[in-house]
């Protein structure tokens, strides 16, 4: 049951503790490897980490300036050389036993991907009673009909709530690092396009909520990755049915996000134009899918950092 725990680490120290900890725990179970990259800290974080990593020969760190999430999670995968990974966040510890039992169920059900829910905690540090969650036995696993479907159309799980096998990951892959959020999208999509694909209906770790910090905490700039993701993987390898679904979520997301942002009034030719569009996929598939995804990333455009590189 020999798995590679991957760890991300960034400007989290007042959460890391608690997920070290859960990591440590889950490796005694399982058995395995921990790697850490810290992507340019300023905090306490790299101290908490070189600590932990002189507590078992297991455990392998590194250091380096910021480069962001997509340069440490190629990093990563390229390190793990045990059966099965799990990429984790700095700041979503694991529900004790999850490993194990994701690994159980993945085996059992010929299963490359497998993922669950979360607990939500935060903006405080996770509380010791918290942390004391204990793994529940799923009602039910799931095995996607079309996991590439899914991942276009529902995709919402955080990487902490994921295992993969490490040869579901096309060895020739290197994720795009010019991009800088949704590295879990675009590391979904090629695993989802051959693999056999899970889902549990219990929680297997929790997840830090209502933090500014967080690089989901931007939904646009989420939503104006997730367009270019699905842009730069589709156009080779998405059917005409793929790219009706990705332009037909794509453009209803930012007509509901221009709502909600009450950026209607502000840019009514582009609200116009947009809900021009999604009428048109009503009753027929895009003739310009690429456009469609254009004119969808446009109202986000003003809501991008201007660092693109840092988290």
């Amino acid at each position: 049951m020999s798995v590679s725990y991957l760890i991300s680490s960034y400007n989290k120290a007042e959460y890391l503790a608690a997920v070290l900890e859960s990591v440590a725990a889950e490796l005694a179970v399982t058995g395995g490897e921990v790697f850490i990259i810290d992507d340019g800290s300023k905090d306490a974080s790299w101290s908490l980490i070189r600590k932990f990593a002189e507590s078992d020969r297991r455990i392998s760190c590194r250091r380096q300036e910021n480069r962001g999430i997509f340069n440490v999670t190629n990093q990563l995968i390229e390190f793990a050389t045990k059966p099965w990974l799990r990429i984790i966040d700095c700041d979503d510890p694991l529900i004790g036993g999850s490993t194990s039992l994701m690994v159980k169920l993945a085996e059992e059900n010929g299963a490359d991907y497998i993922f669950g829910k979360t607990l939500m905690y935060g903006p405080q540090p996770l509380t010791d009673e918290q942390a004391k969650s204990h793994q529940r036995h799923p009602s039910s696993v799931t095995i996607l009909s079309d996991p590439l479907r899914y991942a276009i159309r529902d995709y919402n799980h955080i990487p902490t709530a994921a295992l993969m096998r490490r040869l579901s990951i096309p060895s020739a892959l290197r994720l795009n690092e010019n991009l800088i959020s949704c590295q879990d999208l675009a590391l979904a999509l090629p695993v989802f396009q051959q693999a056999r694909v899970a889902r549990i209906d219990v929680a297997v770790c929790h997840q830090l909520v209502r933090n500014c910090k967080r690089l989901s905490a931007n939904e646009a700039l989420t939503y104006f990755q997730t367009i270019q993701i699905l842009k730069e993987f589709g156009a080779s390898r998405f059917d005409e049915n793929y790219r009706y679904l990705s332009a037909r979520k794509t453009v209803s997301r930012a007509l509901k996000w221009m709502r909600h942002e009450k950026l209607i009034t502000s840019a009514p030719q582009l609200y116009a134009r947009l809900l021009f569009l999604y009428t048109t996929l009503l009753v027929s598939n895009p003739t310009r899918w690429e456009y469609y995804l254009d004119s969808a990333a446009e109202p986000y455009a003003g809501f991008i950092p201007a660092d693109r590189r840092v988290y």
